[in-house]
């Protein structure tokens, strides 16, 4: 009896360990606990015991995860475990024609060969032909690839 009520709370500890560390493995180990505790109870008690203990494990470890899902967020630990921002951004939009061709601006960042650039207002990532650039350098567009401009010194 004591081996069943251990491999439970190993099956629940498991659990709880998998939602603060996830990676599957622990998760497995779990699965493996409760089906040991399973087995156990259904050669001891027979099989009505046996799916108590199955269905009263599953049921206790979801309790669990909705416990420690809904008050860990709410801790000092479970602010730093769980993301508390929106990532937010966004890629720039590709030109559907080659009107940047010919255009002016200035370099944002230092170019090494690659770095920012400000054309009509917009940010542009950009690749110099000359190589180096210097930030608050004049540039000019001669080609577009993809998502990113190719420019001159001016």
């Amino acid at each position: 009896m004591s081996m069943i009520v251990g491999l439970i709370v190993a099956t629940l500890l498991l659990v709880a360990i998998e939602i603060v560390l996830p990676g599957g493995v622990l998760g497995v180990v779990a699965v493996a606990c409760l089906i040991a505790a399973t087995a156990l109870t259904y050669q001891d008690y027979g099989v009505f015991s046996a799916a108590f203990v199955f269905l009263g494990t599953v049921v206790a470890a979801l309790v669990f995860s909705i416990i420690q899902f809904r008050y860990l967020v709410k801790t000092p630990l479970g602010r730093k475990l769980f993301l508390s921002k929106t990532v937010e951004g966004h890629s720039n939009v590709e030109q559907t024609s080659d009107d940047l061709i010919g255009s002016s601006g200035q370099a944002l960042t230092r170019l090494n060969p690659t770095g920012m650039v400000l054309i009509d207002g917009q940010k542009f990532e950009a690749h110099s032909e000359d190589g180096f650039i210097e930030q608050n350098q004049s540039v000019r567009v001669v080609a577009r690839d993809n998502f990113k401009l190719i420019i001159q010194k001016s």
